[in-house]
């Protein structure tokens, strides 16, 4: 899913410098990647290229055919990420967020409790991968290169978002 135009548009604004915390990032990950309506308060996040994310990201993501990545303003080294493939077979689609600062147990709580409705669990230590396919995606809550990563991997084109749980 590329994130929508209303949601670029609110991501591109750039008044005041607004920071993110590390606490809100698996939120911004949550409307940004899986409800597909992006919520950051102006200036919170700069539009950046591909090429602009460390190696360890680009190293991990691949080559993408269209990409939209914005630097999360705040304390640490994070990135929101929409990404589109056109050589991949699995996963035309993806979107996350990375962050160095992000801790691992409550993000994967977090994104648990989107995708699997209830109350939140106490999340993993460890890389966790939520596999729905029959709603098409595989969301997982993972570290590498340095950074705690939350991502969804869109099994299908035409899949715009990540059904809610009622």
């Amino acid at each position: 899913m590329m994130i929508s135009l209303a949601a670029v548009a609110l991501l591109n604004t750039a008044a005041a410098q607004a920071l993110v915390t590390p606490d809100q990032l698996p939120n911004l990950f949550i409307s940004a990647c899986l409800d597909g309506s992006a919520r950051a308060a102006d200036g919170s996040v700069t539009r950046i290229d591909y090429s602009a994310l460390p190696n360890e990201l680009r190293s991990r993501l691949g080559k993408p055919s269209a990409a939209q990545v914005w630097k999360i303003n705040g304390s640490d080294d994070a990135y929101l990420y929409s990404l589109s493939f056109t050589e991949r077979g699995y996963s035309p689609r993806i979107c996350g967020v990375a962050s160095q600062n992000l801790v691992l147990r409550p993000a994967s709580a977090a994104v648990e409790t989107r995708l699997r409705g209830g109350a939140p669990s106490a999340g993993s230590y460890k890389s966790v991968e939520w596999l729905n396919e029959q709603a098409g995606y595989r969301a997982l809550a993972t570290r590498a290169g340095g950074y705690t990563i939350l991502q969804v991997n869109w099994l299908r084109d035409n899949q715009a978002e990540v059904p809610r749980i009622q």
